[in-house]
């Protein structure tokens, strides 16, 4: 039987567990010559092919990753993208694994704003990066992480900053 695209109804959860899961694939477990070229393709403005979702009766999602630094203050490079990466990651495992509700804004267009920021600071510059969801059609969508203006973000960063620093 062929498989039909539709739009689907999808667990958030679930969907940030096998977000995080290919993410950790793509950027840490795979060799690092692989990682850097789709970080180089995703940084460049092309989107990379990220993960396929089984939505059940037959049907599937294509997804594909894209990455918005245009807010990004510095001079953004592999190292510090995995490292912002990897604080959101392990935010956003404490987020599947809490009972609490997922932190989320959705937008007019549909797109879904997952609040679990990954917050870096270097030379006393903070940088935040988050992940988004955003279906566009029946089978297509995209998870885009994306950097925030950290100005507008400035004291909730420096207060997660110190929280990390003090439970470290």
């Amino acid at each position: 039987m062929s498989k039909h695209y539709q739009k689907a109804s999808l667990n958030l959860k679930q969907l940030l567990a096998a977000t995080n899961n290919n993410l950790n694939t793509l950027f840490y477990v795979s060799t690092r010559d692989s990682a850097k070229g789709t970080y180089n393709a995703i940084a460049k403005g092309s989107p990379a092919p990220f993960m396929r979702i089984d939505t059940g009766n037959e049907s599937e999602i294509y997804c594909e990753l894209e990455l918005d630094s245009s807010l990004y203050v510095g001079k953004l490079n592999f190292g510090k993208f995995r490292k912002a990466l990897a604080v959101m990651m392990l935010g956003i495992k404490a987020s599947i694994e809490s009972d609490k509700p997922l932190n989320t804004m959705s937008s007019k267009s549909g797109e879904i704003l997952f609040n679990i920021p990954g917050i870096v600071t270097e030379d006393d510059q903070i940088n935040i990066l988050v992940c988004s969801f955003m279906q566009y059609g029946p089978g297509l969508a995209t998870i885009k992480l994306m950097y925030l203006d950290p100005s507008k973000y400035v004291n909730a960063a420096q207060q997660a900053t110190k929280l990390d620093s003090e439970n470290s």
